[in-house]
């Protein structure tokens, strides 16, 4: 039997979404990206959603990756799109499905893809898995039992100053125009400190960067299992939808 799914991944440049098999981890039609040039607008941004599931004639199970804390389906923060997010639950998209929209955090939903369909768990109890994007996600998996919105990236950086993500993210190496040889180097600091907190059997990397896996392996070192995500583009939106077939 299968269990098909909406799931949306929402970022700092816009969104992507598929629909997805939720048990075999298939990707169900086509799979949409959508870009904007501002995401700080809840409004224009969930009519864009509205406008793109009518077209998909979707009806049925929504779950959305949202890059801030999530509590009970709603929006707690938005540090990368804009306080104008707080309080969001995206009931703009309940015509589309009989229910609550799923909500959660979007580093969590990339952990979620990876666990069931990517990389999974290599036989570790403790599972970190790091989204590098617009911001740092953070997400860790113990004994296969999520714990949610854990956001680490906005921990204060041990040397810099300043947050984790403001030195790790691919936005941050993109605005001081970093080498992957300088990226990784600042990359290592944070990463030796999240190593050190969470004490992990594996560390997954997620992200646009990791087109440069094969570059950027030989630059960083830690005790635990290192990888690249097994998904690509689809984690975030898949996770997401897993979620919304599976959190009961």
């Amino acid at each position: 039997m299968s269990m098909h799914a909406l799931g949306i991944d929402l970022g700092g440049s816009g969104f992507r979404l598929g629909v997805f098999d939720t048990v075999t981890g298939s990707l169900v039609g086509d799979f949409v990206e959508q870009q904007h040039e501002d995401v700080s607008d809840p409004a224009m941004v969930q009519a864009s959603m509205a406008k793109t599931l009518q077209a998909l004639e979707w009806r049925g199970p929504i779950g959305i990756g949202f890059p801030g804390v999530v509590v009970n389906d709603v929006v707690e923060t938005a540090p990368n799109l804009g306080d104008a997010w707080v309080g969001t639950d995206f009931s703009s998209l309940r015509p589309f499905h009989e229910g609550q929209v799923s909500i959660l955090n979007d580093a969590d939903a990339v952990a979620l893809g990876e666990l069931y369909f990517g990389v999974g768990h290599q036989g570790h109890d403790k599972v970190l898995t790091l989204t590098i994007g617009t911001g740092l996600g953070t997400t860790v998996h113990e004994n296969g039992t999520l714990i949610p919105n854990l956001e680490y990236g906005r921990l204060p950086h041990p040397t810099r100053g300043g947050l984790l993500e403001e030195h790790l993210s691919g936005r941050a190496r993109r605005e001081a125009n970093l080498s992957l040889e300088q990226w990784a180097g600042r990359f290592q600091e944070g990463l030796d400190a999240l190593e050190r907190l969470v004490e992990p059997g594996l560390i997954v990397l997620y992200g646009g960067i990791m087109e440069h896996w094969s570059s950027i392996k030989p630059l960083l070192s830690t005790r635990a299992m290192l990888l690249p995500a097994g998904l690509n583009r689809t984690a975030g939106p898949l996770g997401a939808a897993w979620y919304a077939t599976h959190r009961d």
